[in-house]
This record gives C-alpha cells, sequence and structure tokens, in this order.
C-alpha cells in the first residue's frame, strides 16, 4: 500500500457521491489546497493543506465502507463529507458518528460494534451548520439536527465524525447547502482547538433525528458521543444491549461524563445502562 498519507484532520469524501464532492469543491476554493501525487487505486484525488496541516482526499468507495481508511491515512480523525438517504425526504444538514448498535451490518461496519466518537468536534460542525445555514438563507428549508448512531465505518483507530446534506439528489446538488457544510468544516479546520466547553454525553432512546439531543445540545453545554435511538434498542437482546452501551460510554475522543437517557424507555433497558454507567463512574440523568 506504501506510505500513509498523514495530517492533523483527515476531510474524506467519495467521489461517486454528489453531496460529498459538492462539499470538497467548495473547500478546495476556501482553503486553496495542493493536488497530491498519489499512486494507490483506492484513491481518486488527493489534495494537503500545509498551512492547516489538512488531507482532503477523495476514493471511489462509497463512505459507509470506509474501513480502509487507516490504511491510507494516519490522522488525529476524520471527518467524512456525505450525503444523507431519508425515505422521507427530510431537507437536512447533519451530524453524527458512525455504528451498528444491533446484530447486523446492513451498510457497512461490524455488527454489534461502535466508531469512535469525536462529541466536541460533532457539537463544534453543529453550531457551524446553524451558523452558515442562516448566513447562506437556506435555515427555513433545511433542518439542522444530529443523527443517532449508525452505519459504518466502525473499525477505525481514529475518531470520526459524518457532517451530510440530505435528504435526496434535489439537496444533493443545491449550492448553497453544499456551501453551508463547506463553510462549517472550514470555520473547524482553521481553528481546530476552538471546541465548545461542554459537558459530554451519550444519550438512549428518542428517534433517529435525535431531536431532545439536538436540543440540549444547541440550547444548553452539553456535546454528545454516542446515542443509540429507540429503535436500536428494539432490535437488541439485553446481551446485546450490554455490549452496546459499554462502547456506548467508553469510545469517544472526549471521556463521557453524563448519560442522558429517556424515562419512558422499558426498565430493563434502563437498568442495564445504569449498571454499566455506574460502573464507570458516569452519571444517569433522566429526560
Amino acid at each position: 500500500m506504501g506510505s500513509r498519507l498523514k495530517s492533523s484532520i483527515g476531510l474524506v469524501f467519495s467521489v461517486n457521491d454528489l453531496a460529498g464532492k459538492g462539499i470538497a469543491s467548495w473547500l478546495r476554493e476556501l482553503v486553496g489546497f495542493k493536488k497530491l501525487d498519489v499512486k494507490n487505486e483506492l484513491i481518486a484525488e488527493a489534495y494537503y493543506s500545509s498551512s492547516f496541516d489538512v488531507l482532503l482526499v477523495g476514493f471511489n468507495e462509497d463512505v459507509i465502507y470506509f474501513d480502509f481508511l487507516d490504511d491510507v491515512m494516519d490522522v488525529d480523525y476524520y471527518i467524512v463529507l456525505s450525503r444523507h438517504r431519508s425515505e422521507a425526504k427530510v431537507k437536512s444538514l447533519t451530524v453524527h458518528h458512525t455504528g451498528n448498535p444491533w446484530s447486523r451490518a446492513d451498510f457497512g461496519g461490524r455488527p454489534l460494534e461502535l466508531g469512535i466518537a469525536n462529541p466536541k468536534v460533532t457539537k463544534a460542525l453543529l453550531l457551524n451548520l446553524l451558523r452558515y445555514s442562516k448566513e447562506f438563507g437556506i435555515d427555513d428549508e433545511f433542518n439542522v439536527t444530529y443523527e443517532v448512531t449508525h452505519h459504518g465505518p466502525t473499525n477505525l483507530k481514529s475518531p470520526l465524525c459524518f457532517i451530510e446534506i440530505g435528504s435526496s439528489k434535489e439537496e444533493w446538488v443545491k449550492e448553497d447547502a453544499r456551501k453551508a457544510v463547506a463553510y462549517s468544516v472550514y470555520d473547524h479546520i482553521t481553528n481546530p482547538t476552538k471546541l465548545p466547553d461542554c459537558v459530554v454525553a451519550s444519550g438512549f432512546g428518542g428517534n433517529h433525528y435525535a431531536s431532545r439531543f439536538t436540543a440540549m445540545a444547541i440550547e444548553k453545554g452539553i456535546c454528545f458521543a454516542h446515542m443509540i435511538a429507540k429503535y436500536a434498542l428494539k432490535a437488541m437482546g439485553l446481551n446485546e444491549l450490554c455490549i452496546v452501551t459499554e462502547q456506548a460510554l467508553t469510545k469517544s475522543r472526549d471521556r463521557v461524563t453524563h448519560v442522558f437517557m429517556e424515562k419512558k424507555l422499558r426498565r430493563e433497558w434502563r437498568d442495564i445502562v445504569k449498571e454499566k454507567a455506574n460502573e464507570l463512574g458516569i452519571e444517569v440523568v433522566f429526560t
């Protein structure tokens, strides 16, 4: 495979992803990357900024199958530029962490495995999306939100988050949406140590768009690592929930100190999460 591409931050996308490719195009214009001559069959295009020590790399593979990233890159963390697809056709700008909180791996990664979350960076990106969606006049059209933990890749050794445009081709090619995401990422990479001062938490319960947890992050000093939706809890047995809960509380770049859990969840689910949180000295708060 040859030597790995090295930088502090790795911005990655699929060249076959309309949203990701469009976001990357705006970032190339904003940052002034230098194109790299890389001979690797996985890499379609690669760029580097020495000013910000950031790589921007496009791959032929789809983003949910980026399990190989650690083989070709050596970075502190990844930000994946991506589309979001939704049957409900919700227009959205989203951020989320990756993982399969059940015994299936229908969309990349491994079953019952969560990636390493990056809660402070992800919240910074969420807040940037709010700012730039307003700046580019699309805040009434697009919903800015977290998504819960889902899909691959799950096995990477560096933290990773996705930033996405949803949820159909009409939105993926919208230049103002691409610009809002690109500027949100640019704002972060030009000052990566400017991170929110927040309580780091994991969340259990709620819907796919984590509406309650998103509101808590925006309105209060909280940033979320993994969030396990109610539909995922329903899809797991209790032994599987034990496996997933431990990862949700420990696989994070920033130490998780709190759990926010929907109080209407089944008692057996609440008991498992509480027991694991108590073992780790993590405070449980019911919402």
